[in-house]
Formats: structure tokens, sequence, C-alpha cells
């Protein structure tokens, strides 16, 4: 229901119009500057490798209907950088995932309730069932970036191509750039920060099982550190 005040307002803004000077037909537009983003300060232009022991790779897929978001996580993991702050458009980023090293956290008597299976453990099932990663036939599941824009100062996308179950599609990360800093482990060489975030559909690489009781959206995380190399 509108308000007295907000009647009261427009009336206010109407009669302050009347007593304005004609408006003219001629629309004045101010052309919008093209962003302009801070330097990259004090990151060495150079290779970098995944430091894998502060690397976090995750995956969420709807299950029940979403009832719950169930998670998983890779355990073994590459991936290598080549970055000049200078140019961070021109930078290039491979990843190579195994999909035998899922880890799931079963809390329950797998064989219990899966008596007829193959398979030992539920990691055992996802990562190797041919309904599912497919680890045996497809031993890698890969990333290689094709362009890199940036948005701001911190963030940008990173689109590339995915290759998942023998197939290959394009997909975009959203990046964030967490800093720069150096471990005294580690001599003079850097250590680049980022978190990542993407969405695929994963009918779109031919896993449809269970749908639509186990969601065919899969949202992707990635959080980790690389090492400029010696």
């Amino acid at each position: 229901m509108t308000s007295l005040k907000s009647v009261a307002i427009g009336m206010a803004g109407l009669a302050l119009a009347g007593c304005s000077a004609p408006v003219s037909d001629e629309t004045e537009t101010t052309p919008v500057a093209e962003p302009e983003f801070a330097p990259l300060e004090g990151i060495t232009a150079a290779d970098y490798a995944l430091e894998k022991n502060h690397a976090f790779l995750t995956f969420k897929v709807g299950h029940g209907g979403g009832l719950s978001q169930y998670r998983v996580s890779f355990t073994d993991f590459d991936a290598n950088l080549s970055f000049d702050p200078a140019d961070p458009e021109a930078a290039s980023l491979s990843v190579s995932i195994n999909p035998l090293s899922v880890e799931t956290n079963y809390p329950g008597d797998y064989k219990a309730s899966h008596a007829d299976s193959p398979y030992e453990t539920w990691n055992e099932d996802l990562g190797r069932n041919p309904q599912w990663l497919n680890g045996d036939e497809f031993p890698a599941i890969e990333f290689v970036s094709t362009g890199i824009e940036r948005s701001s100062d911190t963030a940008g996308t990173v689109t590339g191509d995915l290759t998942f179950l023998g197939q290959t599609n394009p997909v975009t990360l959203d990046v964030t750039y967490n800093g720069v800093g150096r471990a005294p482990w580690f001599g003079e060489r850097d250590l680049i920060g980022f978190d990542a975030s993407t969405t695929i559909t994963r009918s779109e690489w031919g896993m449809g099982a269970y749908l639509p009781m186990i969601g065919d959206e899969v949202e992707v995380t990635f959080s980790g550190e690389f090492l400029q190399a010696e």
C-alpha cells in the first residue's frame, strides 16, 4: 500500500518540476572511462608451480533434490602458472587432477550398504566407477587456460578448456588474487595466492547418473599458493 509520506514526496517533486526550466530534448552523455587497474606490485615475473601443502580443491553437488550439498575433495592435483605482473592478461595456467584421489569422508560401512559393489570404499566407487569419475579409463581431469580478463585490482576471469571423461568444453573461472609473500624455507622465491571458483553442468561432459536426485550443477572451488620456480 502506498504511504502518505511517499505521496507527499511525489507531489513535492511534481511541484519542483513545474517551477524548473524546460528540459532540453538533447540528452548529454558522459563517456565512461576505461577502468585503470593498479599494478600488481612486488611479484616477480616467472613460472610458478602449485605449492601442494597449501592448495585445496573441492566440489559440491546437490543431493536428494537439494536437501544437502554433498562435498568432495581432491587430494592429488597439480598446476603450473606463467605470470607477469606487468601483463596479467597474458598469463597461462594448466591444471591436472587425479580423479582417483577423491576424499569423501564417508562415515558409513560402505560394503554393508553396497554388498554387490566391486569397490571396497565410497572413495573408490566415486573415483573408478564408469558412471562417476571413471578414473581407470580417464586418469586425468585437465584444464588449460585460453584467455584472461582482469576486472579489478585483485579479480578477474580465466577462460579455458576443461577435459573431463574424454570430452572438452569451455569453462570460466572467477579468480581472486590474494597477495604475494615469502617463506624463509623457500629462500628468495615468491609465493602468490589465488582463490578460484566455477560451476559446471556435469551432464555436458556425459555424466548423467542419478539425475535429478543428484544435481546437474557442480560448484568447484580452489584456494592455493603458487611457488616461483628456482
